[in-house]
């Protein structure tokens, strides 16, 4: 069964796990060349931010530019951008130029994604949908684990990383063409008022927008800090692997736990368990033992990267199901500005005070969930446990088309006959 659901849609796959390859493995190795460029850290961290600012334009253009020229062309046309923006990071070599190119690269991966995961969602039935979202996050996850790999098949110091990325993105193109399928529609919701967002749930709008500062100030500076503290390439990749490996592992235990008990408890003892391991990495450093940095790096992984899902099911839990489409709109929005912000923020704390500040910074946004979440459980009643949704695992790279489908999917096994067979059409 399960192969006969994988056949139709294994070009799809490929293509999402490369572009997924592609991006992580850009993303580490902008940090490493800035520091062998000698860019300060401020600058660095205004490099990585353009990309979710890029990401957060693209998530509202291409939608328009899917429904006028299609699928295949808006993929084609923004995959062809993409390879264009990084190869000429390696030509000229100038902060300001890099960020104007890093904000077009997140600008063309939010039209990859968006493109290529609509597509996958168009394919998937309701009885299939659960199985092939599950094997979607987990090749996710695999790629940009992978991609920390392949920092090792040339120096960062010349253009073979540059070309070797541009080079997965074109790749990505051709599996999606060889899909024979009619292009699907899309149906990206509408922003839901923000205000409204948090006065329904705090913390579930507090725990992704921090999700999004973490994790953007973790892998948009943490190649920069493991370069800066004397890490060779292969060490670099080790380091920045170990933190995948470690939300990969860990996001499907802990959203089960989460299932079982009071949502806000798991976020709490997350967001605790998740700024005391912020700790280790610079603790290791401190008695020079690369061992600790690299379990440190794993436990940071382990409990920062699943807070996005924890929180975005936890708002979820709060919504009346004609709200899920507009709330992920919403959802992304929220992490996407985290996104912006952590790199910016946390750069300025390492120039400003030492470069051990990036894993004080972390550390002190996971506290911040904590307190909301204790904050949260003594103001509310907990929710009755059969009432929450199934918690959603959502990797590292997911679009608002993603997200919005697998929120969806989520809740019809909690709403009646009638309201499963009740489509809600979204204007764009």
């Amino acid at each position: 069964m399960l192969k006969q659901t994988l056949f139709p849609i294994w070009s799809l796959l490929i293509g999402i796990a490369v572009l997924t390859m592609a991006s992580a493995l850009q993303s580490s190795l902008i940090g490493i060349r800035a520091s062998i460029e000698g860019f300060n850290t401020t600058a660095t961290g205004l490099i990585m931010s353009a990309y979710y600012l890029g990401f957060i334009l693209g998530s509202l253009l291409v939608p328009s530019w899917v429904k006028n020229v299609g699928h295949i062309r808006v993929f084609a046309a923004v995959a062809s951008l993409a390879s264009i923006t990084i190869l000429m990071q390696s030509v000229v070599v100038n902060p300001w130029f890099w960020m104007l190119m890093r904000m077009g690269t997140g600008l063309c991966y939010a039209g990859l994604f968006i493109v290529t995961e609509s597509w996958l969602n168009d394919i998937a039935t309701n009885k299939t949908r659960g199985r092939l979202f599950s094997i979607y996050i987990i090749e996710i996850w695999a790629s940009q684990t992978i991609s920390q790999l392949l920092l090792n098949l040339s120096s960062p110091s010349g253009y073979g990383l540059f070309i070797l990325t541009s080079v997965l993105i074109s790749l990505a193109v051709v599996p999606l063409l060889l899909v024979r399928t009619p292009s699907p529609t899309i149906n990206v919701p509408e922003k839901l008022n923000i205000l409204g967002l948090i006065k329904t749930a705090p913390l579930g709008v507090t725990g992704v927008t921090i999700a999004g500062a973490t994790s953007g100030a973790l892998l948009g500076l943490g190649a920069l800090y493991a370069k800066t503290i004397g890490l060779n390439i292969a060490e670099i990749s080790i380091f920045i692997g170990a933190s995948y490996v470690g939300g990969m592992l860990l996001q499907w235990p802990i959203g089960k736990l989460s299932d079982r008990q009071d949502r806000r408890v798991t976020i709490l003892w997350v967001g605790v368990v998740g700024a005391l391991a912020a700790f280790i990495v610079p603790l290791g450093g401190g008695i020079n033992s690369q061992i600790l940095m690299m379990i440190g790096m794993f436990a940071v992984g382990a409990f920062t990267f699943p807070m996005y899902s924890l929180a975005s099911s936890h708002m979820n839990d709060q919504l009346r199901p004609e709200q899920i489409l507009s709330a992920s709109s919403g959802m992304i929005l929220l992490n996407g500005i985290g996104g912006m912000l952590g790199p910016l923020i946390a750069a300025a704390l390492m120039d400003t005070l030492q470069i051990n500040a990036l894993f004080w910074f972390v550390a002190s946004l996971n506290m911040t969930v904590a307190l909301v979440a204790l904050y949260r459980i003594n103001r509310k009643p907990a929710m009755i446990i059969e009432e929450q949704g199934d918690q959603i695992p959502v990797a590292l790279t997911v679009s608002s088309v993603a997200t919005a489908e697998m929120l969806v999917e989520a809740d019809s096994s909690n709403t009646t006959v009638e309201e499963k067979s009740h489509e809600v059409e979204i204007k764009l």
